[in-house]
C-alpha cells in the first residue's frame, strides 16, 4: 500500500470505528484491583475438562475443539491488562472500550454457549486473549469460528478479530486458528508483513499480536504491541482489513450516516405519522413507500455531505501506482482473443488524462495500442482471471438489488414483482426438484423474468396472472443482459431476447392477509408455487431501472405498426 493510500485508509477507519470489546480473564477493570488475582473458580488446564456442546447445538457441534498449543507456565508472565488505562487510551481515539472477563469456568461456558454473541457482532473490533483460564485456545477458537460462520454469513459490524496474548508462540496460534477456519470452508491468506501476523479472508481479518514483556523467538517487529500502542494498532489493522477505493468509500458513507443520524431522525419526525397513516389507508400499502423515502433521503445525505470525495482521481492514481509497483506484474489488455502486454508508465499517463483515451496506451514493444474501445481494462491492474471475476461481480452488483448471495439476512422472504428472476426445471412440483435439476449441466432449465408492474403486484385480493418472459442462457462472449448466480454460486449468463409471443401468464394467489405473492422456503431456498402447481426458485431481483429497461423494450414491440405497402417503397424508402 502506498503511503497516501495507507493514510486515507487509516483516516477512513478512524472515522468509522466506534466500539471495541476486549475478552481477557486477566484484565484489571478497577484501578485498585490486581490484574493477576486468582480466578474465583479453579483454573482449567486439562483439555478434557472443556464443556461439551449441549445435544442439538449444531453450530457448536460443527466446531470441534482444536488441537491445543503448548504454552509456557504463567508464573513468568507479565501482569494482565490494565483495563482503566486501556479504556483511556481507546477514548483518546474516540473509541468506546468494553470488557468481558471470564474468570470462572461458568463464565467461560457462557462464552462457548453464545451468551455474548450479540455484543460481539455489534462491536467494530473484538480483542481476544488466546488462553482463557488456561485452556490453550479452546474457547477463543470456538468463539471465532461461530462469529465468522454465523447464519447466512451475517457478521454484523465485526470485520476485525485481534488475538492479543502473552503466549510466546504467535506463529503456532496463527497456524492452529488458520487450520480450524479452513476446515469449515474459509479461504485464507496468511500475512507476515510490516503489520505483523494475520489471517485474511474476504470478509474479515484475524490479527495475532503479542503482548509486550514476554520472551519469544524472533518475530516481525510489529507483531508485539504494548497496551499504550494497542489503540493505534487496532485502527491500522482495521484499515488493512478494509483498504481500497470502494471499501474506503463504503466506510466513509457509513461514517457519514452515523454522524448525521440525528438529522435523519429529525427528517422523519413523529408529526409525519398522521400523513403516513393516511397514505397507507388510501393506497393500501405503506411499506414500500417508507423504504423508498428512507433510501432516497440517504442518497441525498451522502451526496450533500461529499461521500464521493473518497473516489477522487488522486486516490485512483495512488491505488493504480500500488498495483503497478510489483516488479513481476505486467499490465495487459485483451485485444481480440489474446492479451497484449502494456507499458506500465503509459497506464499512469492514461490515468492522468482528463478524458482518458484507451488507444493512447503503449504496448511492451513501444507500439500504440490502437484500440477504439474495449469491454474491460481491469487486467491492467490484476491478472486476466481476476480481472474477469472482478468485472462480473461489479456487473452483478450494478444490476441486482439483491439475490441469493447478497449476504443480507432475509427475515421476510421476497415478493413476486417487477424484476424478479426465477428458475423452473422440467417437471417440477417441489423446490427439491428444482435444485436437483440445476445440479445437472445437461438438464433443461427455464429462467424467467417477471414484468408485472409494481402497482399490480400489491393489494391483491384474488389470484392474479403475472406476465413473465423467458431468459435464455448463452455463452459468455455472446450478447447477454444479466449475469446471475444460482444456488451454488455458479454463474448463469442470461439474455432477454424474448418476443411477445414468448410471454407466459402463470397465476399466483396472494399469501394470507398480506395481499402480495410472497416466497416461502422449500429445500432451503425461497420459492413461489403457481396455482397450477409449478414451482419457481427465486434467483434475485433486478434494480428497478434495469427491469424497466426490459419492460420498455417489450412495450416498444407492442407499439410496432404493421402495414401493407409497395415492397419497392419499403426497401428503397425510409420504412425498412
Amino acid at each position: 500500500m502506498t503511503a497516501q493510500l495507507e493514510h486515507w485508509s487509516v483516516e477512513a477507519a478512524k472515522d468509522y470505528l466506534q466500539t471495541v470489546v476486549v475478552v481477557d480473564d486477566q484484565v484489571a477493570i478497577d484501578a485498585h484491583e490486581s490484574a493477576n488475582a486468582p480466578a474465583d473458580d479453579e483454573v482449567l488446564n486439562d483439555v478434557d475438562e472443556l464443556s461439551v456442546p449441549a445435544e442439538g447445538d449444531a453450530a457448536l457441534a460443527a466446531h470441534p475443539a482444536p488441537t491445543p498449543i503448548p504454552m509456557q507456565p504463567k508464573s513468568g508472565e507479565p501482569a494482565g491488562l490494565d483495563g482503566a488505562a486501556l479504556s483511556e487510551a481507546f477514548a483518546r481515539y474516540g473509541l468506546v472500550c468494553g470488557y468481558v472477563r471470564p474468570t470462572t469456568s461458568d463464565q467461560r461456558e457462557e462464552l462457548i454457549q453464545g451468551t455474548f454473541d450479540r455484543l460481539f457482532i455489534r462491536s467494530d473490533v473484538l480483542v481476544l486473549d488466546w488462553s482463557l483460564n488456561g485452556d490453550t485456545g479452546q474457547t477463543t477458537t470456538r468463539l471465532v469460528l461461530r462469529l465468522v460462520e454465523s447464519e447466512e454469513g451475517k457478521l454484523g459490524r465485526l470485520r476485525l478479530i485481534c488475538i492479543y496474548t502473552n503466549d510466546p508462540d504467535l506463529y503456532g496460534i496463527r497456524d492452529a486458528l488458520g487450520r480450524s477456519l479452513r476446515e469449515v470452508g474459509h479461504k485464507l491468506d496468511e500475512s507476515e508483513d510490516s503489520e505483523g501476523l494475520g489471517l485474511i479472508a474476504r470478509d474479515f481479518r484475524v490479527s495475532v499480536l503479542g503482548k509486550a514483556g514476554v520472551s519469544r523467538a524472533p518475530l516481525p517487529a510489529a507483531a508485539v504491541v504494548s497496551e499504550a500502542e494497542l489503540p493505534d494498532r487496532i485502527v491500522r489493522e482495521f484499515a488493512l482489513a478494509s483498504h481500497g477505493i470502494l471499501p474506503g468509500f463504503a466506510l466513509k458513507s457509513l461514517s457519514l450516516l452515523r454522524d448525521n443520524a440525528p438529522t435523519l431522525l429529525q427528517r422523519f419526525h413523529g408529526d409525519l405519522d398522521p400523513a403516513f397513516v393516511s397514505h397507507d389507508l388510501l393506497a393500501g400499502e405503506g411499506k414500500r413507500f417508507a423504504i423508498q423515502l428512507i433510501a432516497r433521503e440517504i442518497q441525498s445525505l451522502l451526496e450533500s455531505t461529499g461521500a464521493s470525495d473518497m473516489i477522487s482521481r488522486e486516490r485512483i492514481e495512488s491505488w493504480a501506482k500500488m498495483r503497478l509497483s510489483a516488479s513481476s506484474f505486467v499490465p495487459k489488455v485483451q485485444k481480440k482473443a489474446a492479451y497484449k502486454d502494456i507499458d506500465a508508465a503509459s497506464v499512469l499517463e492514461l490515468l492522468a488524462q482528463d478524458s482518458p483515451d484507451i488507444s493512447s496506451l503503449i504496448d511492451a514493444d513501444g507500439g500504440q495500442l490502437k484500440m477504439k474501445s474495449t469491454a474491460t481494462v481491469a487486467s491492467l491492474f490484476t491478472t486476466p482471471e481476476h480481472a474477469n471475476s472482478s468485472e462480473e461481480e461489479l456487473g452483478r452488483l450494478s444490476c441486482f438489488a439483491r439475490d441469493l448471495h447478497s449476504g443480507y439476512s432475509r427475515e421476510s422472504e421476497p415478493t413476486l414483482q417487477l424484476g424478479t428472476i426465477l428458475v423452473r426445471a422440467d417437471e417440477t412440483s417441489a423446490a427439491e426438484s428444482v435444485t436437483e435439476g440445476l445440479e445437472h449441466v445437461d438438464s433443461k432449465h427455464e429462467f424467467w423474468l417477471c414484468l408485472q408492474p409494481l402497482c399490480d403486484s400489491e393489494r391483491l385480493d384474488e389470484p392474479r396472472a403475472f406476465p413473465m418472459i423467458p431468459l435464455s442462457e448463452v455463452d459468455l462472449g455472446r450478447e447477454f443482459h444479466f449475469l446471475a448466480l444460482d444456488h451454488h454460486e455458479e454463474r448463469r449468463i442470461l439474455a432477454s431476447n424474448a418476443k411477445l409471443y414468448d410471454m407466459r401468464m402463470p397465476r399466483f394467489s396472494p399469501n394470507g392477509g398480506e395481499r402480495v405473492v410472497r416466497a416461502f422456503k422449500r429445500g432451503g431456498y425461497p420459492c413461489f408455487t403457481s396455482d397450477t402447481g409449478d414451482t419457481f426458485m427465486w434467483i434475485g431481483e433486478l434494480r428497478p431501472e434495469h427491469a424497466l429497461r426490459v419492460s420498455h423494450k417489450m412495450g416498444h414491440l407492442i407499439s410496432r405498426v404493421g402495414l401493407d405497402e409497395s415492397e419497392w417503397l419499403r426497401k428503397d424508402g425510409s420504412n425498412r
